[in-house]
């Protein structure tokens, strides 16, 4: 082996570890610029008041709707009547 080439070899890698010692360092500089960036985009979580004036005219989530129509008692045992009916004509035994 010659004298030059071991040189070169530990220059070579000397240069490859300050590169990727350079690439990781610019994704961890740039973190709290990232975050700074993040949270000007957003507003503040607990701030909502814009919104509540936006939302003001509909009703809220939590609240139901009323249904237009209910099925009366006689109605809804109608209802199973039939259900109970369908379901021993699908689930019968089968004649062999």
């Amino acid at each position: 082996m010659k004298r030059g080439s071991t040189i070169q070899r530990t220059a070579f890698w000397a240069t490859v570890l300050l590169a990727v010692v350079a690439l990781q360092a610019g994704p961890a500089a740039a973190g709290p610029w990232r975050e700074l960036h993040a949270a000007q985009e957003r507003p503040d979580r607990y701030d909502r008041g814009a919104q509540r004036q936006r939302d003001a005219g509909q009703p809220e989530r939590n609240q139901r709707q009323e249904r237009p129509q209910r099925l009366n008692d006689e109605e809804r045992r109608g209802l199973h009547r039939d259900l109970d009916k369908a379901r021993r004509e699908i689930y019968r035994p089968r004649e062999r």
